[in-house]
């Protein structure tokens, strides 16, 4: 589940944007139930629904088969309840006998309604606390809560964790200052999200630690591909302007077995991870579930 922070902080400004529309919509529909002088289709058609702004604004979201459908279809179920509940209301305004039935129908289409959007809210929130605010990766709560499904659809095929460290990274906090350092995480996360492939993902595990998902059928494939990322970022202008900053990482990589837990996973790395930073820093250790090490770098 990889949703890019700023992603979801589009989909924020949106909805709020498209909820006030709505209670907007309830003034208007105020304001028709005293005059009654002009059709508004956005209260009087089959498909009210589709006529309101937020209405425009959900088939939209609904068109873009994101990861939040369930959410965004139990959202369109009670707005569509709304409207045919409002339509209905105003349809038998004058029979007294029906008036407060409708009402309480109404009311009750209501209430689900932002109910409905609050859960879609509480989600949203809950998701963007799981980004990180400096580099935008996605942090460890998210690898804690897919790694066992991720495991279960990848592992036969091969999966692998590569866990990396930036070489002397307090060093350059020392030379430069930490908003220089924050600089190189960002462009760093950038760097390495630009370069790793389609199926691969990239996660901020704390300080200037990031973990990465390679997918590889072999542990030749898995170093290639573990080499290829070392080595661009090796090459890469890690902050643009002054100072100009290269920097190096370190890297454990080891294959992730069906059913291992993610613990076990990121305590092998780690240690492939320590021989690499004792070894000469700027390689990547390639570890085994017998804790046999190779550095795949010379």
């Amino acid at each position: 589940m990889n949703r890019k922070y700023k992603e979801i902080d589009t989909i924020i400004r949106g909805l709020n944007r498209a909820t006030d529309a709505h209670f907007k919509w309830l003034v208007k529909v105020l304001r028709f139930v005293a005059s009654r002088d002009v059709e508004l289709p956005e209260i009087t058609c089959g498909e009210a629904h589709n006529h309101c702004e937020f209405g425009g604004w959900l088939n939209e979201q609904l068109a873009a088969e994101g990861v939040d459908r369930n959410y965004l279809l139990d959202i369109h179920k009670k707005h569509i309840a709304v409207h045919q509940a409002c339509r209905q209301l105003i349809t038998d305004l004058e029979c007294a006998s029906q008036r407060q039935r409708h009402f309480d129908r109404f009311e009750t289409a209501l209430l689900a309604f932002t109910d409905s959007l609050a859960r879609y809210k509480v989600h949203l929130l809950q998701l963007r606390t799981s980004y990180d605010a400096l580099t935008g990766l996605p942090l460890r709560r998210i690898l804690d809560e897919s790694f066992d499904s991720m495991t279960a659809q990848y592992s036969e095929n091969g999966l692998y964790l590569m866990l990396l460290d930036v070489d002397h990274f307090k060093k350059i906090n020392d030379t430069y200052g930490h908003l220089v350092g924050d600089t190189v995480l960002r462009s760093l996360a950038i760097n390495l999200e630009d370069n790793i492939r389609r199926d691969e993902s990239v996660y901020r595990y704390g300080g200037e630690e990031f973990i990465i998902l390679l997918q590889a059928g072999s542990d030749r494939a898995a170093t290639v591909a573990a080499e290829r990322l070392r080595q661009a970022i090796a090459a890469a202008e890690t902050v643009s302007g002054e100072p100009c900053i290269r920097i190096t990482f370190s890297a454990g990589l080891t294959r992730v077995h069906r059913d291992e837990p993610l613990r076990e996973v990121l305590e092998r790395a780690d240690m492939a991870l320590y021989k690499g930073k004792k070894s000469g820093r700027n390689c990547t250790i390639l570890i085994n579930r017998r804790l046999d090490c190779l550095n795949v770098s010379v």
